[in-house]
Formats: structure tokens, sequence, C-alpha cells
């Protein structure tokens, strides 16, 4: 009798839903004047611009070379499913969605990227999730859809968290990369610095919800490393049961904590604690390191604020980028000796880090268009420290990593049909990168006079040297390791 109220009860909700206005999820308009085409595979559809033809077409490439081991771990593989690429916002991203379904790009590549090209990490994440969402779409979630269209297959994203969903994607664009995500120092550092996490068992609630007033790692990273284990402790893909399971029976409610219980004699909450005991004892083990910095500023350690990109202005301040919940992102200088700091001016949303030279700060922000969700640029922008009044540049808003020279401000400049390139004012060597190479970071050497770049491609990251006759030497090799935050002085 319980067991039909409840399932009573479901399809009351579904009725609801299905009579609800909002049946279509829009992730924002493209500019008008971009005119699309279409590529139809057996398995796939790309749907992309006329500007990006050579994007989509290597993105299929990469699609199909994945597509027969994406699915390792589920009994069922990806779903037919559109890939839909937006070329004109600079800030990266990818998703996959219901009503109607499709797989959302951003082509543009991330500024923090890693030792892989944007587009094969996009594939390996985003085409996993084809795949989980393939097999949550079956039994009584099939049965819905039939009823109610995709509406009836959302429901089966219930069945798996969100966290699981995105920690098994993490896994797949890492075993399926030669560095992804999984495997960058980074991606744990928050938890090694903690150096606690999963002892205090009483409210582990906000491991996965996240807080407001600690910082906490997103659900990407705690996914990661709960999935990474199960699969280490089990000796298998542990969400296949539990999609399975699920999607054959929705109105059980709690299906994932019954399905983990049934299956492997287990639930979340031991899921996590065994997860960090084993990763804090494995921490623990390695040996220590004495910290030889010190803290400038003398904000509160329970303070939930981030200072980025410090900038030394002279012996005594250095400007940083301040960002927290209770005011704007901002530019502050502090006192070296003292910790005292003063608000310099707000900025916008800060897409590369910025630059000083001679009182003046330079860096770029997104900017989105009024009209076209889609459409948000990277504009480069501008402050004289002693007015603290930021400008934008005119025209500039494709704009990346401004670096000042001694014959005017250089830059990258990328353009939305995937080429990338160092350009600037007057006098600078202006330098095109090859196509299928990104770059993510630039400096000047006052010794060398040269331009520095880092690249990645399918080599992996590469450090760079532009010459004065416009070509480009290697100064490293493509290597799987990641470099970020490019800077030069004195040949160094």
């Amino acid at each position: 009798m319980k067991r039909l109220l409840h399932i009573l009860l479901l399809l009351c909700a579904l009725g609801f839903a299905h009579e609800a206005s909002a049946q279509y999820y829009t992730w924002g308009s493209d500019p008008a004047g971009l005119k699309w085409s279409t590529i139809r595979t057996p398995d796939v559809r790309m749907i992309y611009p006329d500007t990006v033809s050579a994007v989509a077409r290597r993105t299929l490439f990469y699609i199909r070379t994945v597509r027969p081991d994406i699915a390792f771990g589920f009994r069922h593989g990806p779903m037919r499913i559109p890939f839909v690429m937006h070329p004109e916002n600079f800030q990266s991203n990818g998703l996959v969605m219901y009503l109607p379904k499709r797989v959302e790009f951003l082509t543009s590549p991330a500024i923090d990227g890693y030792s892989m090209p944007w587009y094969k990490q996009l594939v390996a994440h985003e085409y996993r999730h084809a795949v989980q969402y393939n097999n949550l779409d079956r039994g009584v979630i099939r049965a819905l859809s039939y009823i109610l269209g995709q509406q009836g297959s959302t429901i089966g994203l219930l069945c798996m968290p969100i966290w699981a969903m995105e920690g098994d994607a993490v896994m797949s664009e890492t075993m399926h990369s030669s560095f992804g995500r999984g495997l960058q120092p980074s991606f744990s550092m928050a938890y090694r610095a903690m150096g606690s996490v999963g002892r205090d068992r009483r409210n582990i609630d906000r491991w996965f919800c996240g807080s407001y007033r600690d910082y906490i790692p997103d659900h990407y990273e705690l996914g990661y490393q709960i999935c990474s284990y199960a699969w280490e402790r089990y000796g298998e893909n542990i969400w296949d049961k539990v999609a399975w399971y699920g999607a054959r029976n929705p109105y059980m409610i709690f299906t994932t904590s019954i399905a983990l219980k049934k299956f492997y004699r287990t639930d979340v909450g031991t899921l996590f604690a065994e997860t960090f005991d084993g990763l804090n004892y494995y921490w623990n083990a390695l040996p220590a390191r004495r910290n030889s910095s010190r803290y400038l500023s003398a904000e509160p350690v329970e303070s939930y604020t981030t200072y980025a990109f410090p900038l030394a202005v002279d012996a005594q301040r250095v400007l940083a980028l301040k960002t927290d919940y209770d005011r704007p992102t901002r530019f502050v200088t502090i006192d070296t000796e003292s910790g005292r700091e003063r608000a310099v001016a707000y900025t916008g949303s800060v897409s590369t880090r910025p630059a000083y030279a001679d009182g003046r700060v330079w860096w770029t922000e997104y900017r989105r268009s009024t009209l076209f969700e889609q459409r948000v640029n990277s504009q480069l922008c501008y402050m004289d420290l002693d007015r603290g009044k930021p400008k934008a540049v005119r025209g500039r808003r494709h704009a990346l990593y401004p670096t000042p020279t001694d014959r005017g401000l250089a830059w990258v400049e990328y353009s939305p049909d995937g080429r990338f390139a160092v350009t600037g004012e007057a006098g600078v060597q202006h330098w095109e990168a090859p196509a299928q190479t990104e770059l993510h970071g630039l400096a000047w050497d006052d010794r060398t006079a040269r331009l520095y770049f880092l690249a990645t491609d399918d080599s992996g990251m590469w450090l760079g040297r532009i010459e004065p006759d416009g070509t480009a030497t290697h100064l490293t090799e493509g290597a799987y390791i990641t470099l970020s935050d490019l800077t030069a002085r004195d040949g160094r």
C-alpha cells in the first residue's frame, strides 16, 4: 500500500511538471548574425556556427575517437545526442542537459587550463555525462519518457547525486588523457591544506553542500576523490548499479542509499569517511616541508577572503586583487610591514592576471553583451594607481594576458574561430600561433628584450619565445606538466 501511495504521489508530481510552463531550458542566445551548420553522423550531430567549422570537425574527431571507451564501467553506452557549440563566450564551460537533450560547448579554451587541449577535456568529461544519462533513462524512467517526453527522463537525474555524476566524469577525463584534472596537484590542494577532512563525522553535509562560512572545495573535487576510492575499493564502477537500481525503482525516493546498501553494504557517509581516512593517512606519510612564507595581510584567518595576483608596487606596498562575500572584487594595496590595506578601485569579473608598470595597472575582465547571453568578451582595462579610476580600452574586447614591454603594451588576442595571436601596440612584435595551439600566458623579459609565452597543444604544455623575425622558438618540449602564471625579469 505504501509503495502504491509513493507511485501515485510521484505521478501527481510529474503531472504537475507536465502542465508547468517552464518546459524548455535555455543557456542563453547567441549573436543574431551567426550562420549555423550541421554535421550528422550515426552517433552524434554537431551544430555550430560557420566561424568554428574547423573546431567542430576537430571536436567530432575526438568524440569518435573516445566513443568506444567512454562508457567503461557502465552497461550502456552514450545516448545519441546533439552537440551545440557557442564560440563567442570567453567564460569557458560545458554541460549536458535535457529539455531538449543536448551537449553545450563554450569553445573558448579555459584560462586556467592544464596540459591537455580544451576540446579534449570537454569531450572526455561531457560525453561521459551522456553515458550516465543513458543509463538513468531506463526502466520506469524510460516508460515515463514515453508519456511525458524528455521531461520524464529528467526524473532519472534524481537517482544519482550530482557529486557522483561530476566525480565520475572527472575520472573519465583523467582516464582518457595523459594528465587530466584528477592528476593535478591543485585538485587536492585544499583538502591537503585542511588536514582534517572526514574526522568530524557529526556534520558531513557541509562537504557535500558547501558553506558560506568556511572554504569548501566544490563537488567536482569531492566527487572525484570518493569515486576513485570506490573504484579502487570495489573493483568496479559502483554507479552503474546505483543507476540501474534507481531507474527501475524511482518511487523508492532514496535510491542511492538503498542501492549502496543493497549491492555494496555501505552508504555515502561511510564512503566519505573511508576516502579521506585513506587520503589523510597517505598525505601525513609524506615528508614534512617547512613553510618559509609569511602573511602580509592582517586579515583574520577565519575570514572567507581570497587575495590573488600580488604585484610589487614599491619596497613597501603590494597590489593584490581581493575577493570576498561582502563587497565586489577590488584592487587593494597592502603595507608589507604593518599589514594595513587600502582599497584602490572596484573591478568586474577579472579574466586574466593583472600586470603593473610605471604607475599603471593593466588587466582584462569579462563583459557580457546586453542582448546576447552567449556573447561574453574579455575587455582590456587599465588604471593609473594614483587616481584609482578603472578605464576600458575601446575596441579591445578579445584580449588576454596584458603585458607591458619597453615597446608598448602587448597582449594575447583570441579569435572566436579558435585562433590565438600575440599582438599589441605599434612596435610590438606580432605572432600568429599555429592552428590547434592554445596560449595560456605571456611575459616580457627586460634583459633579453623578448616576449615569452605558455602554449598547449597535443604534445602537452611548453614554454616559447618570440624572436625579432616574427618566429617562435621552443624553449622546452611539450610535456604533460602544468605551467601557469608566467612572469619574467632579469633574464629569468
